[in-house]
């Protein structure tokens, strides 16, 4: 009869914690409420539960229960295949003490703090899913009493349900995430779809722009060749000419930006393709009190493609203006074109605050971006990864060693072919 009661305490001791498990597919929540429900039913002294690192090398501490600070630090962190918890994790099979600090493989960083918390009876038991382990499950208390077959068995059903219950809040937080991408990617295209729309909206705004333009030129060089010009009224045409001619040598490379072309390589010089896109961006960074240096040496061209250049280099002085666009102090776009060996290199470098060093690893991945919503779409360096990538070329980013700042840098080679 003992027996048969035994057997009913264990069963709604083990639905107990499957019921408390199952009810959550948050990670955090299914180790803590597992813990809570485990040591509530058992009423053991002690009890925690170990993770396997990303690596694979360690396992770390994710909950908890009776444990002393001291107890709780030396668990912290632990060598996997090292120390009863670590051998249980490596080999995937229980392990069961009657006096736990008369172990060999006791960590002599844990023997202290168990003998201090009088730690006697021990049970460690691995937690796996699907053929992994996932990490441990321990339980102690504070008499030699050995844990028997059944409560053993308890405890690695119990384990069984956490490895499972941790498996589906992992595949959930998968397809959260994979959903999430998906999310992000539509409202990516979306908003492909709107700038396409207004790049084709701004080229004939520039068509239109461009027609007064060469009328107010044409009218201004007409006007100087005038002999009874006086000198005042020549300085002032002359001053409507060049702005004439300014303005529409900006519509002019609008036009060419924003014009569909088929790719086509050929001859391309760096510098010019720098000068255009400065040239379309200077009121911006006029207007943001950015200071721009540029640094050309004499460069033999690339084979390249004139359009997507252009477009590489505009993601790059676009990402260091709003780098430096918040800050208060110097602000000062440096942009270098030079020949190394058998290669030309652009380089972009401004005086913002730098790359964190998490986001580094990530600069170029797809829709990673660390600029507010709106800002920025997370593609500008992931597309121009890809066009260098394609002209047998190299994009890096790294900070700068010299200063604060950024440097990106762009390697392709001289006179290939595609």
């Amino acid at each position: 009869m003992s027996e048969r009661l035994e057997s009913e305490r264990h069963l709604e001791i083990l639905h107990a914690v499957a019921e408390t498990v199952s009810r959550s597919l948050d990670v955090e929540e299914v180790l803590r409420t597992a813990l809570d429900a485990l040591t509530n039913v058992t009423g053991h002294e002690i009890s925690s539960l170990h993770l396997l690192s990303e690596d694979g090398q360690t396992l770390h501490l994710r909950g908890d229960r009776g444990f002393s600070a001291e107890l709780r630090e030396v668990n912290r962190v632990l060598p996997l295949g090292l120390g009863l918890i670590g051998r249980v994790a490596a080999t995937g099979k229980t392990a069961t003490f009657r006096n736990v600090t008369q172990s060999p493989n006791l960590l002599p960083t844990a023997k202290d703090a168990v003998r201090k918390d009088h730690i006697q009876g021990f049970v460690c038991v691995p937690i796996h899913s699907r053929g992994r382990i996932l990490g441990t499950l321990s339980l102690g208390r504070q008499t030699s009493e050995t844990f028997g077959e059944r409560e053993v068995a308890l405890v690695e059903a119990t384990a069984d349900q956490i490895g499972i219950a941790l498996d589906n809040a992992r595949l959930y937080s998968e397809t959260v995430h994979r959903l999430e991408e998906l999310r992000r990617a539509q409202a990516q295209l979306i908003h492909a779809e709107k700038l396409s729309a207004v790049g084709e909206l701004a080229s004939g705004v520039a068509h239109e722009i461009n027609n007064p333009l060469t009328t107010i030129l044409g009218q201004a060089h007409l006007l100087l060749e005038r002999p009874e010009v006086t000198p005042h009224i020549r300085s002032r045409l002359t001053i409507i000419a060049d702005e004439a001619s300014r303005a529409a040598r900006i519509v002019q490379n609008l036009l060419l930006f924003s014009r569909h072309y088929p790719p086509e390589r050929r001859p391309c010089s760096l510098a010019d393709q720098v000068r255009r896109v400065l040239e379309l961006k200077a009121y911006q960074l006029e207007h943001d009190k950015v200071e721009v240096l540029t640094e050309f040496e004499p460069c033999l061209p690339v084979s390249a493609d004139e359009n997507q250049m252009q477009q590489v280099i505009l993601n790059l002085v676009q990402n260091a203006h709003q780098a430096m666009a918040e800050q208060q102090d110097e602000r000062l776009l440096t942009v270098r074109v030079r020949p190394v060996g058998g290669v030309v290199m652009l380089e972009v470098l401004d005086t913002g605050p730098g790359i964190a060093p998490d986001v580094l690893p990530r600069l170029f991945d797809p829709f990673f971006t660390t600029k507010p919503p709106g800002e920025g779409s997370g593609l500008g360096l992931s597309v121009s990864y890809g066009i260098v990538a394609e002209h047998k070329g190299k994009l890096r980013g790294e900070n700068r060693g010299d200063r604060r700042g950024a440097q990106f840098t762009v390697e392709l080679p001289i006179g290939e072919g595609s």
